[in-house]
């Protein structure tokens, strides 16, 4: 059986034998080989163009129509070998796009009958492609069906529409309508979307009747399906009218759009928008305004982009990205973000230039970063804090490396630990002569960050100077050391005294060991079995931070008399009651409102003991979740060392609720703090939790 009576069968193609061709006869068609290049058999014979009359007669029209009969055979056999083959993408849409070339109208049918199958997918383009090359009127009913059907996929619908736009006013008509009165948003943003981009006059004057119809909410679901409409007078005009008669967030959208589309008009009505939007604040409508901010450029509205930028929300957020690199393009934008967006006190500022630094090309960031690099021992405050927040920016330079050991070898607390801190981000081991000379510094934070540096950069000549310091810290210092010794060495040693003997017997020729061989750490808790969610208790100067938020009253387990927070007040009961009373403690319950039960920490005394365990029993479920006021409150005590948090869920109340600006918040300040936060979430697996832990060199542990 030929090839195409096969294809026939399958697809319901009219019968391709026992057709006369159109008086005149049918004229020979082109059809490329399937492996991409002409085929020389398929090219016509110049006298064949004349006709039966010129000379072949009916033996020539039968023959032209036998070739032409093969060679769509041929077309479509090759075609169907690859059409469901979803590794061979590419090689299907050529050979469609080969078939869609002839002007046949046994392959108009089987473009039909492949458009229907494929509509729900992506591929569906391809068939709609492959219709286009040649214009095929009757397949008109075909993608309307397309366009109507809730199953097919958003760039075959969109690319019917736009198809369909071509065929005519009536077609125009039919399309606007639909547009008008379908529900289904789906159905409803491919057609527009479709529409937007057709380049039919009566398609645009359409439109823009459509955009000014309805309520605030039909205006806006029209703006947002229309936005691909470029450069179009009659729509720019609709969304102008929009800016000026809409609410606040069809005007904020309208105007996004005309400043996207660099149209005059938008520039021109930013303080207008900004003022509307400035006297009533939402995440929608701020979205859109700091879009159009950064895509405007105005150092006018540079300030605005920071308060905007920093409202709470994803909405917000994810605008942002969008536009930043927008925003790396310009370099006053540049300059502001790392001189005010930086430095600012507002975490949610920060994170705002740090999105929008991000994009920003090196050639435009590096003169800022040399000034910022010259300044870094005048105006030492200041710079520091530019310094810290650009550090992902400028540890991409090799250089860097040399101003932080700068940093570290500073005469002030602060740029040391600064200096160092980053360093041990970058895992430089540069400092290492300046760790080794701060293990005897008065500040515990400085010799718990040399300790914790040093475990990172081993050294020979490390050895001795860790070995002078056994027996001198205690709680989690001690702790501390003894990871250090035993990363170094390898072995473990109870006392000063058989420290100082090991390394007598071995320092000459020692080699350090191979990191896999020290993969563990040195004793735990020295002698501690105390723990908290099986987490150790090695520090002696410790924060318990407990979530009760509303939450928290959720079941545990399978026991439907026990909730969440009685779990967690039965843990601390346990732990207040076991640890020694030279210990010193705090406990910070939260909600929507934090509330220490002590200014600081206080030892563990008989009394104070009593009513810490008093104030357990108090705790109740009540608001929202606080955790960043909570961490905060804790890491405001100088004596802290250590933090033991535990939530169930995501934080919803307080001044900082997103992730990515909490976990900049606290790396920032502790920089120079060095708190180990261990998380515990209960109920939940928490990313948040995971990355406070392993930034701060705490555990996480989850309960369910």
């Amino acid at each position: 059986m030929p090839l195409l009576a096969v294809a026939a069968l399958a697809i319901a193609v009219p019968a391709l034998s026992g057709q006369n061709p159109p008086a005149g006869g049918q004229p020979p068609v082109v059809v490329p080989d399937p492996v991409g290049k002409p085929n020389p058999a398929s090219k016509p014979n110049p006298a064949s163009k004349q006709g039966p009359a010129a000379g072949q007669g009916q033996d020539g029209a039968a023959a032209a129509e036998a070739a032409l009969t093969k060679r769509i055979d041929k077309a479509i056999a090759d075609y169907e070998k690859v059409r469901k083959d979803p590794k061979k993408l590419s090689q299907r849409k050529r050979l469609l796009g080969w078939i869609g070339e002839i002007d046949d109208a046994r392959v108009t049918e089987y473009l039909k009958q492949d458009l229907k199958r494929h509509a729900s997918s992506s591929t569906g383009e391809y068939a709609i492609e492959a219709i286009s090359k040649v214009a095929r009127p009757q397949l008109e009913s075909a993608l309307l069906s397309v366009v109507k059907a809730v199953k097919s996929n958003h760039r075959t619908r969109v690319a019917a529409t736009r198809l369909l736009t071509t065929f005519g006013d009536g077609a125009c008509d039919d399309l606007i309508d639909y547009a008008a009165a379908v529900k289904h948003q789906g159905i409803r943003s491919g057609l527009l979307q479709g529409l937007s981009t057709s380049e039919s006059p009566r398609v645009h004057r359409e439109l823009a009747k459509l955009i000014l119809d309805g309520d605030h909410a039909y205006r806006l679901g029209m703006l947002v399906s229309t936005r691909f409409a470029k450069g179009i007078r009659k729509i720019d005009d609709a969304r102008i009218k929009c800016i000026k008669e809409g609410n606040l967030i069809v005007a904020a959208t309208a105007w996004r759009l005309l400043v996207e589309q660099g149209h005059r008009r938008g520039a021109d009505l930013t303080v207008d928008v900004l003022e509307r939007v400035f006297d009533k604040p939402d995440l929608r409508s701020a979205a859109e305004l700091v879009q159009g901010l950064v895509l405007v450029g105005d150092p006018d509205f540079f300030p605005a982009i920071l308060r905007f930028g920093a409202t709470r929300g994803n909405t917000v957020k994810q605008a942002l990205r969008r536009v930043a690199g927008a925003a790396g393009k310009n370099p006053e934008l540049i300059e502001f973000l790392i001189e005010d967006g930086i430095e600012s006190e507002s975490p949610a500022e920060r994170s705002v230039a740090k999105i929008l630094l991000s994009k920003a090309p090196a050639s435009a960031v590096a003169p800022l970063v040399a000034r910022v690099r010259q300044q870094l021992k005048r105006n030492r405050k200041k710079v520091l804090e530019s310094a810290a927040g650009l550090h992902e920016l400028l540890s991409k330079d090799p250089t860097w490396v040399q101003d932080l050991v700068g940093l570290a070898s500073a005469n002030d607390f602060e740029s040391r630990m600064l200096g160092l801190a980053m360093l041990l981000e970058m895992e430089s081991p540069a400092a290492i002569p300046h760790a080794q000379r701060y293990l005897k510094n008065r500040a515990w934070e400085l010799r718990s960050l040399s300790y914790r540096y040093l475990t990172k950069s081993r050294d020979v000549t490390s050895i001795p100077l860790l070995i002078a310091r056994f027996g001198r810290e205690d709680g989690r210092l001690a702790h501390e050391l003894n990871t250090a010794l035993f990363k170094h060495t390898g072995t473990r040693c109870w006392s000063a005294r058989d420290w100082s003997s090991w390394w007598r017997r071995n320092k000459v020729g020692f080699v350090l060991p191979h990191p896999n061989s020290v993969k563990g750490g040195g004793s735990t808790s020295g002698g501690n079995t105390i723990s908290y969610y099986d987490i150790p208790l090695v520090s002696a100067r410790i924060a318990f931070i407990v979530d009760h938020s509303g939450s928290m009253g959720a079941r545990v387990g399978t026991d439907k008399k026990r909730n969440r927070l009685m779990a967690a007040k039965e843990q601390l009961r346990l732990v207040i009651g076991a640890l020694p009373k030279t210990h010193k403690v705090n406990l910070i319950p939260f909600e929507s409102r934090v509330s220490n039960v002590w200014r600081e920490l206080k030892a563990l005394t008989k009394g104070n003991r009593r009513e810490l365990l008093e104030e357990v029993n108090k705790i109740k479920l009540a608001g929202g979740t606080n955790t960043y006021g909570a961490i905060m409150a804790a890491m405001d005590d100088p004596e802290v060392d250590t933090i033991y948090l535990l939530t169930d869920g995501i934080p919803t109340a307080g001044e900082v609720v997103d992730a990515e600006e909490i976990l900049e918040a606290v790396i920032r300040q502790n920089r120079t703090r060095q708190i180990i936060i261990h998380c515990i979430s209960i109920g939940m697996k928490s990313t948040l939790l995971m990355d406070l832990a392993a930034m701060t060199g705490g555990q996480y542990k989850e309960v369910r």
